[in-house]
């Protein structure tokens, strides 16, 4: 499973004759190191380091710019380095070389953490570097076909591929190559709580200046699986911290990548919503509760997957994900916006629609008269109600 290739690959190649230096960021073992270990440094014929390794990080410190220049051989074949946040003063000897030499697609770093929380990257490689990120598996990845974006072209002409079947295993297992590839369900357990920390007890203390709780950490991503829209005031109650520290731990969280915040599209003062980045993660706070509250919250987490993947990879830049609810009630599950558009995503779990179960969508789309929007249903084929496209989840991805 953690051998499949990529879509990211085809981004990243563009951006070579681009930008002197590439980044990658995502979450601990989304599978990074692996893509950048066997298929982008044979793609590049590079030099790959790590900085996992205490005496390349002693070495690193030691003498930022020798390390780049020896370890390139003197920029004559392209450097790797794998998890670059732990030894930030790199990042000001690339510029000082990069700015000297003048060549594009010489540097590729990955990191665990958004380098602009760590590590000031945003000031020191303002404009030198092209960063993306890498997600858990997408639907087309975990069935190793080509790249897909229905969420960025829209749905004409879109030829589905993907099966009902395809789409269960992720709401189950999630796109993690280090959760989904586990067949038993006592292995997945274990893994995850290992992963989990990994992330608060140790990644989380490493932020700079941060001063984190693991347990408090845990307990927010807890409540997210449970209740997108956050209860600030009870989460702080609950684990005996301020509310402004309940939102410090949040960023973090973001700064890591484990929640993704939905902020509300019309008050953009209100308590944001958020989501937890996979469904397996988020399958183990759940435990084993209510199966279709699951089914419908992972079913979201694939959503907001699949969209940010595909305008990722496809070079779209990243769209806007918000939450909507208005003041009579009406809620919608997620609304993307683009520069060309304004979509309401509502989300069913079953394939009774009927006009009523639309009132909310009604709603939305009333108030937002440039808008459009689409519901997901577990149907065969796609159809409408009053106007209203029903989307098969098996067009998702």
């Amino acid at each position: 499973m953690h051998l499949r290739k990529r879509h990211i690959q085809s981004i990243l190649l563009k951006r070579t004759h681009i930008f002197p230096v590439l980044g990658i960021v995502g979450p601990r073992q989304v599978g990074k190191t692996t893509f950048l270990m066997q298929e982008w440094k044979v793609k590049l014929d590079a030099r790959y380091v790590t900085l996992d390794k205490f005496e390349v990080v002693k070495r690193a410190q030691r003498e930022p710019e020798n390390f780049l220049l020896s370890e390139s051989n003197n920029l004559k074949r392209r450097l790797i380095i794998d998890e670059v946040q732990k030894v930030p003063v790199l990042f000001d000897s690339m510029k000082s070389i990069i700015d000297e030499k003048r060549r594009v697609g010489i540097f590729t770093v990955s990191g665990s953490v958004e380098f602009s929380d760590k590590s000031g990257i945003r000031e020191s490689l303002a404009g030198r570097i092209g960063m993306a990120r890498l997600y858990p598996l997408s639907l087309c990845e975990l069935a190793q076909q080509p790249l897909r974006t229905p969420w960025v072209k829209g749905w004409k002409g879109h030829v589905r591929q993907r099966t009902a079947k395809e789409v269960d295993t992720w709401l189950k297992r999630g796109g993690m190559p280090i959760f989904c590839a586990l067949r038993d369900d006592a292995e997945v357990r274990l893994a995850i709580e290992s992963w989990l920390e990994a992330i608060c007890y140790r990644d989380l203390q490493q932020l700079k200046g941060a001063h984190l709780s693991g347990d408090v950490a845990l307990a927010i991503m807890s409540s997210i699986a449970r209740q997108p829209g956050i209860n600030l005031t009870r989460v702080a109650q609950d684990t005996g911290v301020s509310r402004a520290s309940v939102l410090k731990h949040l960023a973090a969280l973001e700064a890591l990548f484990l929640v993704h915040k939905l902020p509300s599209l019309d008050n953009r003062k209100a308590v944001p919503e958020y989501a937890l980045f996979d469904a397996a993660v988020l399958r183990h706070f759940l435990g084993d509760g209510d199966e279709s509250f699951a089914r419908r919250q992972t079913l979201r987490t694939l959503v907001v997957n699949e969209i940010l993947a595909q305008y990722e990879y496809s070079g779209a830049g990243r769209p806007g994900l918000f939450s909507y609810r208005s003041r009579g009630g009406a809620k919608v599950d997620l609304v993307l916006q683009d520069r060309k558009k304004i979509l309401g995503i509502g989300m069913s779990i079953t394939s009774d629609i009927s006009p009523y179960s639309l009132r909310s969508m009604k709603s939305f789309l009333n108030a937002h008269p440039s808008a459009s929007g689409i519901v997901l249903a577990p149907v065969t084929q796609g159809f409408t109600v009053d106007g209203i496209p029903i989307v098969p989840w098996t067009d998702i991805g």
